[in-house]
Formats: structure tokens, C-alpha cells, sequence
């Protein structure tokens, strides 16, 4: 069973009991439209336990601790404003690193791989989605137009919840959860400027042919209702990458099985 979120991460890091080891790998989670990093609720300590990993995250530039940045309108700026970022934050790391991103988090992974690729040794994209490769109704079912304009439009609660019943299968009715998203909202407010910044650059960018590194897994959500899973599935078919489905999840998948997602990692990793 999919684990309940119990609260959001305030830390840009959470460690794993043995990841002080000099010698053990360094992932960073970068979300997606709008979303900051306490949206992971509590995924990153289920990844740093189950990889025995160092866990960072780092929020793109109008959200989360960055909300008061004004959004770059391209992925490759707000690419490399997130990565001066978190070289900033975090001077001790040593690279390569690995990347994980979810839907717009996987265009910056991208992007980031592209233009340093030996700073970047495994990518994970889950339920990300390329201009070059899919329709404009593949990237985002046309039956969720109406709803992102109500997300536009309500008050932050009422956002929340919308959000929270698009995007997750299995906690849409967790009224807490949308509360405590609320309560995100409210401390550090991504602006409409700034959503329509992020909606404008993900719209825009255009992948490498070719994949920017070696070694990328996808993961893709069946039951995805706001992207379609055969966005990830051309990605996987162009770039010659593993990719592995949940059945029943939602688009936010590390919300509505971490496990799942954490398991899926450890098994390609070990190979």
C-alpha cells in the first residue's frame, strides 16, 4: 500500500542513517509546474532509506523558498538559475549526481544534462512529456483545460484541493493533505505571473534528439488524468530507455506510491 503523507520537508536535505559516507550517491528531486519541494511530503526520506542515498531538493525559481524570484520564460534559463542555485546551497557536493524530476522537473533534468552532462550520472523522468515528441493533447489532456482555468480562479484551498483531485488517484479525498497544501500556498505564493511563466516555457521546450546521458529511467502513471502515459512511452521509443508503469497511480505518482517508485529505482540501479 501506497505510504499516507504524514508532512511536507522543510530541509532542502534528508539523509538516509548511512548517506554521511563520503562514498554514497547524491540525488536531487526537482518538482514540476508550480509545485515546490515540500511537495514531496515525504517521499524523500522513503528514497534516501531505500537507496541509502543522500537526498537534496531544490525549488525552481517562483516557488517553494524561490517565490519570490520572478520565473525565467525558458526551460534552459530556469535550468541554469536552479543549478547556480543549488551549487549555492550546497558547495560540498561532489559531482556527478543523479537527477530526479516529475513532469516539468524531468525538461529541467533534461536540459541540466544537456548543457553538463558529467555533472549528471542517472536520470529519472516520471510522467514528463516533450514537445518534439507528443501532441499538444497528449501533453495535456484537453478534458483538464476547464479545470486548470478554476485553479486560476479559486481561492487557495479550493486550488488545492482541484490540484490534489487531478493529479492523485489514491489521496483526493485526504482533506488534510490539501489543507497542509494550502498552507504552502499561503507562506510562499507562486504567483499567476509566474504559473503562466511556467506554463509558457514547459509549452516551448524542445528536447535533444538524442538522449543527453546514458543511463535514464522513465516511470509513467496509467492512470495519469492530466498527462497522457503515451508521452512517456515516445520518450522511452525515441531515446531507447527502460520505462516502467504503474497501473493505477495518478500523475503526482511519488505521492500516491513512493514505494513503488523507490523499489523501481533500486531494481534499475543494481543492474
Amino acid at each position: 500500500m501506497p505510504m499516507q503523507p504524514l508532512s511536507g520537508i522543510p530541509n532542502n536535505s534528508m539523509q538516509s542513517p548511512t548517506s554521511n559516507d563520503k562514498s554514497a550517491s547524491i540525488w536531487l528531486l526537482i518538482r514540476g509546474l508550480c509545485r515546490q519541494k515540500r511537495h514531496w511530503e515525504d517521499f524523500p526520506i522513503q528514497l534516501a532509506q531505500q537507496l541509502n542515498s543522500q537526498v537534496l531538493c531544490c525549488d525552481i525559481p517562483g516557488t517553494g523558498d524561490e517565490w519570490q524570484q520572478l520565473t525565467p520564460l525558458s526551460i534552459t534559463d530556469i535550468t541554469l538559475q536552479l543549478r547556480d542555485t543549488f551549487r549555492l546551497q550546497n558547495p560540498d557536493v561532489v559531482y556527478p549526481i543523479r537527477l530526479l524530476g516529475i513532469s516539468m522537473g524531468g525538461m529541467i533534468a533534461t536540459e541540466w544534462a544537456k548543457h553538463f552532462p558529467n555533472e549528471i550520472e542517472h536520470m529519472v523522468f516520471i510522467n514528463t512529456s516533450f514537445k518534439q515528441f507528443s501532441p499538444i493533447h497528449h501533453r495535456l489532456k484537453p478534458n483538464k483545460i476547464t479545470t486548470l482555468l478554476q485553479i486560476l480562479c479559486r481561492e487557495s484551498l479550493q486550488q488545492e484541493q482541484l490540484i490534489l483531485n487531478m493529479t492523485s488517484h489514491t489521496q483526493h479525498h485526504n482533506h488534510a493533505l490539501a489543507r497542509r497544501w494550502q498552507h504552502y500556498a499561503i507562506q510562499q505564493p507562486v504567483s499567476r505571473k509566474n504559473a503562466l511563466r511556467q506554463l509558457y516555457a514547459a509549452s516551448r521546450f524542445n528536447p535533444p534528439p538524442q538522449p543527453p546521458i546514458e543511463h535514464i529511467l522513465l516511470l509513467a502513471s496509467k492512470h495519469d488524468q492530466l498527462v497522457d502515459v503515451r508521452c512517456s512511452s515516445t520518450i522511452a521509443t525515441q531515446w531507447h530507455c527502460p520505462i516502467q508503469y504503474h497501473p493505477t497511480a495518478g500523475h503526482d505518482l511519488p505521492l500516491d506510491d513512493g514505494l513503488w517508485v523507490c523499489q523501481k529505482i533500486a531494481s534499475w540501479i543494481t543492474k
